[in-house]
């Protein structure tokens, strides 16, 4: 198959999610209580935690170097695809900025749903027992689920982490 045609799958793999997130998004903003919840994500600064508990900044790179896949050595599978007069340095920020947007994106996303949870249970956001893979698997079908036609929603969403999971795969392949 080759690089061409991983390429060209790899616009369905990325873009469909890339769209689906927004639907999810959208969807997520627009239930009761999910203030809450992006309060929760965004509301609330306490600058001294980067300070005070150094740990943060070694998680916060690990999240980084696992989410762009730096360690798997899959950027370097990549670029040795581009061109030799490519900018480098400009693909790289480009990519590490988006990582991160897109991250940030779908925090909203998720903290949404969490306020949405939290309001139908009728707790804070806070005690929620929902951590890592939790809070994929754990709030959004069974938020999603609660909505006019609810299991084609959670269909959706499995199938985009589907996607996504294609996707990795065929940067593992490289």
């Amino acid at each position: 198959w080759g690089v061409e045609w991983t390429g060209r799958i790899a616009y369905f793999t990325m873009g469909l999610p890339i769209i689906l997130l927004f639907v999810f998004l959208g969807k997520a903003v627009s239930l009761e209580g999910s203030e809450e919840g992006i309060e929760q994500y965004i509301g609330i600064w306490d600058m001294s935690v980067l300070t005070k508990q150094g740990e943060v900044w070694s998680v916060a790179a690990s999240q980084i170097f696992f989410s762009i896949g730096l360690t798997f050595g899959i950027l370097t599978a990549y670029g040795s695809h581009c061109k030799r007069d490519e900018p480098a340095v400009l693909n790289t920020c480009v990519v590490a900025f988006s990582n991160s947007l897109f991250s940030f994106i779908a925090g909203f996303a998720v903290f949404a749903a969490l306020g949405h949870l939290a309001y139908l249970e009728g707790t804070e956001v806070t005690k929620l027992p929902y951590a890592g893979f939790g809070l994929v698997f754990g709030t959004w079908p069974v938020v999603f689920n609660n909505l006019p036609g609810g299991i084609h929603w959670v269909r959706l969403i499995l199938f985009n982490l589907f996607l996504l999971g294609i996707d990795s795969a065929f940067a593992f392949l490289e």
